[in-house]
């Protein structure tokens, strides 16, 4: 008999097969009753990892249970040892009650310690409110009802859902919650009180859409979202062809309810809304719908129902921002080249501005391509601004804002500005990643990864940040994890394994700088044949301490476009790059003199 024969044998004398076959379908329950009671008990559903961590722990100590000791009807005795007697004394012994108390305190100090770990977690994607912190007009629209009896029509709901969003946010005295922390409560069954906690408001609406072929009925329940008392209901229903100022009536009369007041300028915002071509809104809505989804696939869907939009009508404005935004992110997921999105994004925003220069999407799409394709730092600032002013509750738009700011070195500025943004998003995954960023740009690297990294944990498959904990892990000095961390941006952000690949083959030994550089090595000359960051082989470079060729790349950076390359100044940490003249004048040449003067003056 072979030595795996006979410890496979001996296994089963123990009964150490049984004993992990009952634990981890015991296990497998308590992480099934956990998933279940932890969101009863508002516990986050991120808390699970510790459950299962806990599971892990565990494990090996019921494995050495089981090796040393049998339960019995005569209670727990020692498991006799192989070819044993019939009278063997299998009673427990002074060593015995060591090795169980020891198994004891050890079981108990992680069951306490995860324990602690779970109670502390809190949702990262949540702010903790008060009721003296929640603005008694801030309100928050919640998923309506689709009464048509069409799940086709869900795309329409959801639109309605949108645009109804998007007039409120345009009245200043109110602070209106954006779409995506309101998704996760479509068909929900938490309390009013609950939501609005979760959400930070005062007041919730609750509705249904119903449409029967070209006629639309809006169903609006205006809730005291802290007793749970109904304040207000109203129906509401037009033509299709006219449901812009459907909308605009139902934001107008929501805002008398909650008595706050709508400026002349607002008022006049509201009042003109245009009647729109009935397929041409449609077709537009279908496009936002797969636009959202944020995938390859998707975009391509969403290019086909933008484009039959402003065929079915030129002069709508939102359908040609639409196909602006869909550049956008084509852009920055790396789907076209710099020169394809400078060429490509900025024609439909002009147009959208034309046919409506009140259009708050359209000033941030305006704001965002000049700041991240055209490095037109003056002109970005003015469109952003002017998109928050005719919508004070756009948290996209203060997000970037967020951003454009520190990168001119308001960081202060921007910190407050991402603040305001999570209170209006509170439940976005993508805002939270953006203050991620935010710490780490202004040098709150623990902050950085700690939040950044709760967002994936909370969000399987999130894609975005990996770029910025593989930044702050480096600074910190965590190369496996920094590796980690790259490899995942290549393969996961950017959708190429290349870099990962090279990556993980040359850390084989450890050697850090040495992967870095072969992974540079190898995506430059994966770069004459396929598009690829230069920012990113730039980064690969700096890591890896090679400082020409890093600020070689990073001037290829800018000369070609990179979308990466306004954040220059922050993400470089590098001393020896700072204060290189080279990347000095080449913060100049990018007109980022604030960070150009502060690594000047650090190197004397």
């Amino acid at each position: 008999m072979t030595r795996l024969q006979q410890l496979v044998t001996e296994l089963r004398r123990r009964k150490i097969f049984r004993a992990a076959g009952i634990y981890i379908v015991a296990a497998w329950v308590a992480v099934q009753v956990a998933s279940l009671v932890f969101p009863a008990v508002n516990v986050p559903d991120m808390a699970l990892r510790y459950v299962w961590l806990a599971a892990i722990l565990l494990f090996p100590l019921i494995i050495v249970f089981a090796w040393y000791y049998d339960l019995t009807l005569e209670g727990l005795t020692r498991t006799p040892p192989a070819h044993a007697s019939d009278n063997i004394d299998l009673s427990l012994r002074r060593a015995d009650y060591f090795i169980l108390s020891a198994l004891v305190v050890i079981s108990v100090t992680i069951t306490l310690q995860l324990t602690a770990s779970i109670r502390d977690t809190g949702p990262v994607s949540t702010l903790e409110y008060s009721n003296d912190d929640i603005d008694p007009n801030s309100i928050a629209v919640l998923p309506l009802e689709n009464l048509s009896g069409d799940p086709e029509q869900q795309y329409f709901v959801s639109g309605m859902q949108d645009a109804l969003i998007a007039g409120l946010s345009r009245i200043s005295a109110l602070k209106v919650t954006s779409k995506t922390s309101t998704i996760r409560y479509r068909d929900t069954v938490e309390s009013l009180p609950k939501i609005a906690t979760q959400l930070g408001v005062a007041k919730l609406i609750e509705g249904s859409i119903f449409r029967v072929g070209d006629r639309v009925r809006i169903t609006i329940n205006l809730m005291d979202a802290r007793t749970d008392e109904h304040i207000w209901s109203k129906i509401f229903e037009n033509n299709v062809k006219d449901v812009m100022l459907l909308q605009s009536e139902v934001a107008r009369a929501i805002a008398e309810q909650v008595e706050v007041t709508i400026t002349p300028d607002e008022q006049d915002q509201l009042r003109s809304a245009k009647s729109v071509n009935p397929a041409a809104y449609e077709a537009f809505l279908k496009g936002q719908f797969h636009v959202e989804r944020f995938t390859p696939q998707d975009a391509m869907l969403a290019t086909q129902y933008y484009q039959k939009a402003v065929e079915i009508d030129p002069d709508y404005a939102l359908a040609h921002w639409g196909l602006s935004k869909l550049c956008g992110f084509q852009a920055q997921a790396g789907l076209i080249t710099p020169n394809q999105a400078r060429a490509q994004c900025l024609p439909p925003i002009i147009k959208a501005l034309e046919l409506d220069d009140s259009l708050p999407q359209a000033y941030l799409g305006y704001a965002s391509h000049m700041t991240w394709q055209q490095f037109k730092w003056k002109e970005g600032g003015i469109a952003f601004r002017r998109s928050i002013e005719l919508s004070p509750s756009y948290a996209e738009a203060r997000m970037f804002y967020a951003h454009y700011l520190t990168l001119m070195g308001r960081g202060k500025e921007g910190t407050e500005q991402m603040r305001l943004a999570r209170e209006l998003d509170p439940l976005n995954p993508f805002v939270q990643a953006l203050y991620g960023a935010q710490l780490f740009m202004i040098d709150d690297l623990h902050g950085a990864v700690r939040v950044i990294e709760d967002v994936h944990a909370s969000t399987p498959g999130f894609g975005f940040g990996y770029l910025v904990i593989w930044q702050a892990y480096h600074v910190l000095g965590d190369k496996d994890k920094a590796i980690v961390a790259a490899a995942k941006h290549f393969r996961v952000t950017r959708g190429d394994p290349t870099g990962a690949l090279a990556l993980e083959k040359a850390y084989v030994d450890g050697d850090y700088s040495g992967a870095m550089l072969h992974a540079a090595e190898v995506l430059v000359e994966y770069s004459k044949s396929t598009h690829v960051a230069p920012m990113n082989i730039g980064t690969l470079y700096e890591q890896a301490g090679a400082v020409k060729k890093a600020i070689n790349w990073y001037e290829i950076a800018f000369r070609k476009g990179d979308p990466t390359a306004p954040y220059m100044g922050v993400l470089v940490k590098s001393l020896s790059v700072r204060s290189d003249p080279r990347f000095i004048r080449l913060l100049r040449d990018m007109k980022l003199d604030y960070w150009a003067d502060k690594y000047s003056q650090a190197d004397r």
